[in-house]
């Protein structure tokens, strides 16, 4: 190996752009993909079960009861991606409200979570 030849820093160059633009394009998908697809949100209606909602989009990433042991929230969304669905069920399990888009961004000029 030549460290003085054109051939390999047109290679180590090659290389270094090809591991920034793929670490570029994970980024992106990062932060830019939905939790879910559209298809799947559009079959979302409030009122629907747990089990309904399994049916539609799979199982949970992250399910916990509230401290009151009254409501279950559920998230889907990939644990690196920015954007998250939020599901929260009663106790008789009934789907009571959902949010989809980027947690914290309710004070900003687009209000992913709108009041209900």
């Amino acid at each position: 190996m030549n460290l003085q030849s054109i051939e390999f820093w047109l290679v180590a160059l090659l290389f270094t752009i090809g591991i920034v633009g793929g670490f570029g394009l994970f980024a992106r998908w990062c932060a830019f993909s939905p939790a879910v697809s559209r298809d799947q949100l559009d079959k979302m209606r409030v009122g629907m079960t747990t089990a309904e909602i399994v049916a539609v989009l799979g199982q949970p990433r992250l399910s916990r009861w509230a401290t009151d042991k009254k409501n279950l929230t559920w998230t889907y969304g990939a644990s690196m991606k920015r954007h998250v669905l939020i599901l929260e069920f009663n106790a008789q399990d009934k789907m009571v409200s959902f949010a989809h888009g980027i947690p914290g961004q309710r004070n900003r000029r687009r209000n992913p979570f709108p009041d209900a």
